[in-house]
């Protein structure tokens, strides 16, 4: 086939030719520009996704379209204003709430994840009931008691550095006036062509945003490593570590020079890469012990913590169930974090975040619903109009304390009880779940207890032949200034002189024999305390 180019078809194929060039190199230019190493064709998926997420929340922002979920119901964005605003309580808050979340996935079937669906339904949940995110600079002067913040007041926090954590989140980030941090593993953003981490291009992107803060998850610190010639799946900030080239595991010296210089390196280039402080570390895994790994050195954790301490100033780990929820301005090191798991929907994240708020007195519960009950061991039954305590088959005791509680002092905390065998405890001045003063009843018997980090020291003890087991028992326990009284039916019977802390309730069962420990409570009632009125009654 002849095919003739005049000069002027010649002309009009090298303009095209040529705009097809240009276009392929803009495309190249913007793709590197935004994305980075990632591979073209998942550059390309992501900003789809974006464009598609920025869009919808425009749009529902715009029209104020109603949100919801098929568990939780329906959340309405009652008008514009709702996204505009601002603290307007009087009091600040006694501590504030962190959230943390890993990635948030397209997949319903992602039970390590939450759900693009559900982390929607939580942050509008959490938007219309007035809550509200803070930076880190402001997390950090309030935990050091440097600043105030207003009651449902946030950090909101993702870890690992993924992709998955900035594309899904930024636009409703943006269409919220929320903001977040990233806490990012030095070494893998500089994994090549990567479609899981955050490329250096995307998180400076990320950062000019102005709605985003990075902070350290080490420098290589969060992928499997072996603890053993067999190759034992093992913790790098907790465990000692498997040095092939010498056959055995690496000595304390090894282990404490690996992990100084990991978290030392990985605050030394974020800040040099990303001209940003770097104060925060978050400890991979969501906590610094070995439990996961081979566990070969216990005093890895304490030593990971004490290196971590002269780095930076904050460490975050996950909430557990010795603790409260919230960080109280403390100036401790540690700031706890929720973990928000893959199935909570925004009823249940707001129903968490509403309980750990400060509680006022006087406050009483029937327990219709779980209003901030933590079960700190053993199991706990909440419903029906009653608490109920069971220690597991194979332990001894079980033990629940109050969320929203721990400004509480100077109150009177009585409950009313179904008591038929063990030992009953009411915890004032609960700090943690190991920390605590105690009113002791045993069937003819009371005592105080002090309780520190787990350690307990008898204050007080009685002989008080009223106190026995019975379908409807009345105890109490009082704190105020240095004193702390035990109550049997609204009257004192034993009091201590010795109380050197303030804080929350809790109440404890406990019995000798395996299983057996049990205790049900239809109602507490916490109020002030009063010196010149009787005993509280429930």
């Amino acid at each position: 086939m002849y095919i003739q180019l005049t000069t002027a078809k010649t002309v009009a194929l090298l303009a095209l030719l040529l705009v097809m060039a240009t276009a392929l190199f803009m495309t190249w230019k913007l793709k590197m520009s935004w994305y980075g190493t990632t591979p073209p064709f998942y550059s390309l998926e992501l900003m789809m996704r974006e464009l598609a997420l920025r869009t919808r929340y425009s749009f529902e922002r715009t029209f104020i379209y109603a949100t919801q979920t098929a568990s939780a119901g329906s959340v309405t964005l009652a008008d514009t204003q709702t996204f505009e605003r601002e603290h307007t309580e009087a009091v600040s808050a006694y501590a504030i709430p962190v959230l943390t979340y890993h990635r948030i996935s397209k997949s319903e079937n992602d039970f390590n994840n939450v759900t693009t669906k559900n982390f929607r339904d939580q942050m509008y949940m959490l938007k219309n009931a007035g809550w509200e995110t803070v930076t880190l600079r402001e997390f950090e002067e309030f935990v050091r008691g440097e600043r105030s913040l207003p009651h449902r007041s946030f950090l909101l926090t993702f870890d690992d550095g993924a992709k998955d954590s900035f594309y899904p989140v930024d636009p409703l980030l943006k269409t919220l006036g929320y903001e977040a941090v990233i806490y990012i593993i030095a070494a893998s953003a500089h994994t090549p062509e990567s479609t899981y981490y955050l490329s250096p291009t995307e998180i400076k992107r990320l950062l000019a945003t102005g709605r985003w803060e990075i902070g350290s998850h080490s420098y290589d610190g969060h992928r499997p490593y072996s603890g053993d010639a067999q190759g034992s799946s093992a913790i790098f900030f907790a465990d000692k570590l498997w040095v092939p080239d010498a056959a055995r595991i690496e000595t304390e010296a090894e282990f404490s020079t690996r992990v100084h210089d990991d978290l030392s390196r990985a605050r030394e280039e974020l800040e040099q890469e990303f001209n940003v402080p770097i104060n925060t570390f978050a400890f991979p895994l969501g906590n610094e012990t070995g439990i996961q790994g081979t566990a070969n050195f216990p005093r890895g954790a304490s030593i990971t913590e004490q290196t971590a301490r002269s780095l930076y100033d904050i460490g975050f780990l996950q909430t557990n169930n010795q603790d409260y929820t919230f960080v109280e301005p403390n100036n401790s090191f540690i700031a706890r974090r929720i973990h928000v798991d893959h199935d909570w929907d925004g009823e249940r994240l707001l129903e968490i975040m509403e309980n750990g708020i400060e509680k006022e007195l006087p406050w009483s519960d029937r327990f219709e619903r779980n209003r901030g009950w933590i079960p700190a061991w053993g199991s706990l039954d909440l419903g029906r109009n009653n608490l109920t305590l069971r220690a597991l088959t194979d332990t001894s005791s079980a033990s629940t304390f109050l969320d929203g509680s721990a400004s509480w002092d100077n109150y009177s905390f009585a409950a009313s009880a179904q008591w038929s065998s063990g030992t009953m405890f009411l915890l004032a001045d609960v700090r943690n779940a190991k920390t605590y003063h105690a009113c002791v009843f045993s069937d003819g018997e009371v005592s105080i207890q002090k309780t520190v980090a787990g350690e307990t020291a008898i204050l007080e003890r009685r002989a008080v032949d009223a106190i026995t087991y019975g379908p409807a028992v009345h105890a109490g326990i009082r704190v105020h200034g240095a004193v702390i009284e035990c109550l049997w039916d609204y009257a004192s019977v034993l009091e201590s002189y010795e109380r050197t802390a303030t804080g929350g309730i809790g109440i404890q069962v406990w019995n000798p024999e395996l299983g057996a420990a049990s205790l049900q409570v239809s109602e507490v009632l916490i109020r002030d305390y009063d010196a010149t009125t009787t005993p509280n009654t429930p």
